[in-house]
């Protein structure tokens, strides 16, 4: 083994170390590629998330780790939706083990399968001129070991167990990165009066429509499949930037970025419409309300949520099965934003 091998083995053994401190996803996510990418001096390294489906895998791209001369350490989401199929990752997902494109010396494509439990969950593709030594590779297989439990303990602290959705305990963290992106794309937008150019954020509670009886009728194993399956409606339904939460019961959560308002409601209608038309096991039909609302970082998250929650009422009250946006209902003088009020004008109302 020569002094270079030596280097990038003790770069990636410390990688494994300094990920063990790192307590977000995203953190993760991110690192894993840079410290990949700088320890074998890879030209770029790509992590995709695998979603299983009917007939195949799904591969949706997370993010990726290029040279900063070439444009910077990380970038989120590099496309939209699935990518078209490719059997050589097919085939790294297909044999749960590192796959190699090339022959000798010579390799310009290799993939490590990362897995949840007994499924592969990601895929992380090393785009390189050298194919790894065999001592480099047990190396990788240990920072993606390391990466694997690392997950797992994040997931078992911050999903619905039913789901694997955010769970609610997670919100406050996740709203106040919500707030702090709103805050800056308002501060950066020059003309303060054209709110659809600042591409905001937004606030939306999804409500399965008559629950109770679906689990009065059916049985609440079969109340918690439809769970399961909307939640499997919605993470088709929107981007990975996006972030979904089971807030309890039959109540979700989702928190919309980067989106004009007229794409962001039609966003939404598309969602609803895909749980109208999805064959929920022995339940068949199942609708469900929404309610939106602009995210303005200058409100509190309470402030938010009960404009998301005025929505969801709304159109639970006016026939259920739709999509209703705060600021469009009082813009038609449906809704009203009311006054805030002190604590002692609160206080005033008791006493």
């Amino acid at each position: 083994m020569n002094l270079n091998q030596t280097r990038v083995i003790l770069d990636l053994l410390s990688a494994a170390e300094q990920m063990s401190a790192r307590r977000d996803r995203s953190d993760l996510f991110r690192e894993l590629c840079i410290w990949v990418r700088a320890a074998l001096g890879a030209s770029a390294t790509l992590l995709y998330s695998v979603r299983p489906s009917v007939d195949a895998h799904s591969l949706v791209p997370v993010g990726w780790s290029i040279h900063e001369d070439q444009g910077g350490m990380w970038r989120d989401n590099v496309a939209e939706g699935a990518l078209p199929a490719d059997p050589f990752l097919a085939c790294a997902i297909d044999s749960k083990a590192p796959w190699y494109r090339g022959t000798g010396v010579h390799a310009d494509r290799v993939v490590l399968p990362v897995s949840n439990g007994e499924r592969v969950s990601w895929l992380l593709e090393i785009r390189t001129l050298v194919s790894p030594s065999t001592r480099v590779l047990q190396a990788l297989v240990t920072l993606v070991r390391t990466f694997e439990h690392l997950i797992a303990l994040w997931e078992y602290a911050n999903l619905d167990t039913l789901t694997g959705l955010l769970n609610r305990k997670t919100f406050d963290d996740q709203f106040e990165r919500l707030l702090m992106l709103a805050e800056s794309q308002r501060n950066t937008n020059q003309d303060r009066r054209r709110r659809e150019t600042k591409n905001p954020c937004w606030l939306a509670i999804v409500d399965i429509d008559h629950f109770k009886q679906i689990n009065d009728n059916f049985g609440h194993l079969f109340g918690d499949e439809v769970l399961i399956r909307l939640a499997d409606c919605m993470r088709k339904a929107f981007r990975t930037e996006d972030t979904l939460f089971r807030f309890g019961g039959e109540e979700f959560v989702v928190m919309l970025r980067h989106a004009p308002e007229d794409a962001a409601e039609s966003i939404f209608e598309r969602f609803r419409a895909s749980v109208e038309n999805y064959e929920f096991p022995q339940v068949g039909r199942v609708t469900c309300s929404i309610g939106l609302a602009f995210v303005d970082d200058r409100l509190t998250p309470a402030e938010l949520l009960g404009r998301a929650d005025e929505a969801l009422y709304y159109a639970k009250d006016h026939g259920r099965n739709q999509v209703c946006s705060f600021d469009q209902l009082v813009m038609e003088g449906a809704l009203k934003i009311l006054p805030k009020t002190t604590a002692q004008q609160d206080a005033d109302i008791f006493f």
